[in-house]
């Protein structure tokens, strides 16, 4: 009887160990770099926060909005690139880093985002009266060729979620600055989503996230990430980038950049009234 006591309380205490490292891979797995992605378990998906991993530019010495503060230099991606397609001109070009966004949404229009990647083209109806900052934000640095050349940092599918935004490309990188959370509680993280990516409470920057699936519903209990667009076209486009192979399925989080680069070539802003 003692001796299946001894067992049982090994048991248990090995049951506990595993419970306390799942939730610190929960943890690591939101607080990364730059900004952080969603998963499953609860964490945000990608890794990063602005301005904590030292690749962010610090703001200028005035504040000045929209001044450039510095550059990052992007990593090299996988050789092969998805799709048949191929590395940008500016994939390796350094990617400038700013003290903060300069204010560009006028009002009365309406802005669409169209993402040219390397599987196909991505067009997103940004939500600027839900999430004005945030919108405000990406537009900002898309009219400024901040995405250009970047690569997909992340593809998670146990969350149908695909990840860029990172200047570096490593999923630790930001625009240099943060900018604050636009939730209301009810998020709902279905497929076609456009969301910011984050490390904690008010630290969006530059990295964001697309829901591809139906298991992106596994975050919404969580509502921690701005939604800022919907895509209206090319959700099989996303579709495509999610199916390409990851480098390594056993590493977790440091394993799921893509084993073919996949590339933003190009982000457009349309305006309408």
């Amino acid at each position: 009887m003692q001796h299946h006591r001894k067992r049982q309380t090994a048991t248990i205490a090995v049951a506990l160990i595993i419970a306390l490292l799942g939730s610190l891979g929960v943890f690591l797995l939101f607080s990364g770099g730059d900004d952080t992605l969603p998963s499953a378990s609860g964490a945000t998906g990608e890794t990063s926060v602005p301005g904590a991993t030292g690749e962010s530019g610090a703001p200028d010495a005035t504040g000045t909005t929209g001044s450039q503060t510095g550059t990052v230099q992007p990593e090299p991606g996988p050789e092969e690139v998805a799709c048949g397609g191929t590395q940008p001109k500016g994939a390796l070009t350094p990617k400038p880093q700013f003290s903060a966004p300069e204010q560009v949404l006028q009002d009365g229009k309406s802005y669409e985002a169209v993402l040219e990647t390397s599987c196909g083209d991505i067009v997103i109806q940004l939500l600027s009266e839900d999430a004005p900052e945030t919108v405000n934000s990406f537009v900002f640095l898309a009219q400024q060729g901040y995405f250009d050349g970047q690569r997909i940092s992340r593809l998670d599918t146990s969350i149908d979620v695909i990840q860029g935004g990172d200047p570096t490309g490593t999923g630790t990188g930001g625009p240099g600055y943060t900018i604050p959370d636009e939730l209301t509680g009810q998020e709902s993280y279905g497929p076609g989503v456009f969301a910011m990516a984050n490390a904690g409470p008010d630290t969006g920057g530059s990295q964001f996230f697309i829901i591809t699936g139906d298991d992106g519903h596994l975050l919404d209990d969580q509502a921690a990430w701005t939604i800022f667009g919907t895509i209206i076209q090319g959700l099989d486009v996303a579709q495509t980038i999610q199916d390409v192979p990851i480098q390594d399925p056993a590493a977790g989080l440091s394993g799921q950049q893509p084993a073919q680069a996949v590339y933003i070539e190009q982000v457009t802003i349309r305006e309408s009234k």
